[in-house]
C-alpha cells in the first residue's frame, strides 16, 4: 500500500464524522483508493479493512442513535468496496486463466482460494474489531458481524457464481498448458496482484469518475517474460 494505514484511518475518521448520508460512499471510495494503489493481495485486504474499521470507531462524535447509523454505513461502504476488490480479482483470474500457458495451475488455484476466502476474512476482521472495541462501538460491530454472517455480504454474492465458473475454467486447462506454466519461473503472485489492482482502478473510476482526473495514469501490469523453451 502506498497510502499508510494511519492515513486511511484519518480519512475514514473524517468521513464518518461528516453527514451520515454520505458515509457509505465516502468510505467505499477511501477503501477503493487505498486498495488500488498497491498490490491487491490478501495482506493488503486485511490491512486496509482493519484500518477502515479503526478509523470508523475513532471518527464518531454523535448521539448514540446517529453514531450507530454512521457505523453501519461505514461497514456498508467497506463491504461494497471489498466486493469491488473481489470483482477485480475475479477479472484478473479470468484473464490469467485465458493465458494459462503463462501461469502455473498451482498459482491460479491459490488465487482462486483467496477469492473464496474473502467473505470469511472480512467477517473475521469485523468480529475481531468488535472484540477490540468498547462500549457502543463494540455492541454495534458485534451486531453487524452477526447480521453479515447470517444474511450474507456484498462480497459473498459477488464471488459465489464467479468462483464456480473459474473452478470449471481452471479444470479445463489442458495438460500441456499446466506443464508449461509449472516450468515458468516468475513472481506469479505479484503479477496477478498487480493485474487485479489495475482492474480495481478501472472499477473505482467508473464508480466515481471525478477520481480519475486526480489520479496519475496507472502503470501497466508488469510485462510477462517469455515462456521457457519446450524441453
Amino acid at each position: 500500500m502506498s497510502q499508510s494505514t494511519e492515513g486511511i484511518e484519518r480519512d475514514v475518521q473524517a468521513a464518518v464524522d461528516a453527514d451520515t448520508a454520505t458515509v457509505a460512499d465516502r468510505v467505499r471510495m477511501i477503501t477503493l483508493k487505498a486498495l488500488s494503489e498497491g498490490r491487491l493481495d490478501s495482506a493488503a485486504l486485511k490491512d486496509v479493512t482493519s484500518a477502515v474499521l479503526r478509523g470508523a470507531q475513532q471518527g464518531i462524535e454523535r448521539p448514540d442513535r446517529e453514531r450507530t447509523e454512521a457505523m453501519r454505513q461505514a461497514v456498508r461502504g467497506l463491504d461494497e468496496a471489498l466486493a469491488a476488490a473481489a470483482q477485480a480479482t475475479v477479472l484478473a483470474m479470468q484473464e490469467a486463466v485465458g493465458r494459462g500457458s503463462e501461469f502455473s495451475k498451482q498459482e491460479l488455484k491459490g488465487t482462486l482460494d483467496q477469492i473464496g476466502a474473502m467473505e470469511s476474512n472480512f467477517l473475521h476482521t469485523l468480529a475481531d474489531a468488535g472484540r477490540a472495541a468498547n462500549g457502543l462501538a463494540r455492541t454495534t460491530l458485534r451486531e453487524l458481524a452477526e447480521h453479515a454472517r447470517s444474511s450474507g455480504t456484498q462480497i459473498g454474492s459477488r464471488v459465489a457464481v464467479a468462483s464456480a465458473e473459474l473452478t470449471r475454467a481452471l479444470a479445463a486447462l489442458t495438460r500441456d498448458q499446466v506443464q508449461t506454466g509449472a516450468r515458468t519461473v516468475r513472481n506469479e503472485a505479484g503479477l496477478l496482484a498487480a493485474l487485479a489492482s489495475g482492474m480495481l482502478r478501472g472499477i473505482a473510476d467508473r464508480l466515481d469518475p471525478s477520481q480519475a482526473s486526480d489520479r496519475k495514469p496507472p502503470a501497466p501490469p508488469p510485462a510477462l517474460p517469455p515462456a521457457p523453451p519446450e524441453l
